[in-house]
């Protein structure tokens, strides 16, 4: 599960090419996220949440060279789970 810091948010948002499908503000975002976790949890779902820090995934975006959409910021969870060792289903 894709995870923000508060202090990256703004930035992260900014330069998000899908920005207008995401909340504006740390706290809305963090409101969902925190719903969206408790879903996932009361079905018995287990996660892993990585934190999404903007030097380092700019980064990868400019490797892979995709844009910085919902499917990116999936796809870069998914890639920093797996190089920690952890399954991704």
């Amino acid at each position: 599960m894709p995870w923000y810091e508060r202090e990256d948010f703004s930035q992260l948002w900014e330069l998000a090419h899908d920005r207008e499908e995401m909340p504006s503000d740390y706290e809305a975002w963090h409101r969902n996220a925190v719903a969206v976790m408790n879903i996932w949890l009361a079905r018995g779902r287990a996660l892993e949440i990585v934190t999404i820090k903007p030097a380092e995934f700019l980064a990868w975006l400019r490797e892979t060279g995709l844009p910085n959409t919902a499917e990116a910021r999936r796809r870069y969870v998914e890639f920093r789970a797996v190089a920690h060792g952890h399954d991704v289903a």
